[in-house]
């Protein structure tokens, strides 16, 4: 079953994994089982350990079995934020904006000429023979993250720009940023006043969580992500081996 990322503020946070170490072969084990794979999947660039060499082999991975992909670039470079989008991601999740202008630059980035700067050639999502209207395209979804204390006291204004299709929460960033705990109160208070804001304008809400029990403590999201690969095969063998010695 083909799954697609809401394009609305929903009532429910659709699960996803992010992914920093994977290759094309464990991923496709990952995502065989239709029943308990995740809904999406955001592959990271900025500080995982994949390099945009491996993204079309992942891609691939995901589209065969229907997963839709963001992937976080490692900066707000327009060629790598075309890239990304050529190559069959469905959406960018662009580190550290922390204005309406730099938000504005990240959707130029996505947009073909005359609504933005995206260099229109080869792309995955669009066949050789009959690459038909520009127009017939869907738009991908563009998600600023905000993840300092000026992206936070921006995040108004970013969330205004035509085209940013919500914000991405990066928690631990942002509570070093703002001298709080990953965990704690202030953050939480932080995405509270994210989630109405992101409701009010018809924004998404999206964020990594440190665990999926810290996923059930946050408040209204449209996407989580309940950890990383990293992080759940190092659960997954604790488990397995802590009682065996």
């Amino acid at each position: 079953m083909s799954q697609t990322f809401p394009q609305s503020p929903g009532t429910v946070p659709v699960p996803g994994l992010w992914v920093t170490v994977l290759g094309a072969a464990a991923l496709a084990a990952v995502l065989t089982d239709e029943e308990t794979r995740p809904r999406w999947l955001g592959i990271d660039l900025q500080h995982g350990e994949i390099a945009e060499s491996g993204l079309p082999d992942l891609l691939r991975c995901a589209e065969l079995h229907a997963t839709p992909v963001l992937v976080r670039t490692a900066d707000h470079n327009p060629a790598a934020i075309g890239r990304a989008l050529d190559l069959g991601a469905r959406g960018v999740v662009v580190p550290a904006v922390e204005s309406a202008a730099q938000a504005q630059a990240v959707v130029a980035a996505t947009r073909f000429a005359p609504e933005g700067v995206r260099s229109d050639g080869y792309r995955r999502n669009r066949t050789a023979r009959a690459p038909g209207p520009l127009d017939d395209l869907p738009d991908p979804l563009v998600l600023p993250m905000v993840e300092t204390a000026a992206g936070l006291d921006a995040a108004a204004g970013i969330l205004g720009v035509d085209g940013v299709s919500g914000v991405f929460v990066g928690p631990i960033d942002l509570a070093r940023s703002s001298g709080w705990r990953p965990d704690g109160p202030e953050l939480l208070a932080a995405v509270a006043g994210l989630s109405v804001r992101t409701r009010n304008s018809g924004r998404l809400l999206a964020m990594f969580a440190l665990s999926a029990e810290h996923a059930a403590t946050l408040p209204p999201l449209d996407l989580v992500a309940l950890g990383t690969d990293l992080g759940l095969l190092g659960t997954a063998v604790a488990r397995t081996f802590g009682g065996a010695r």
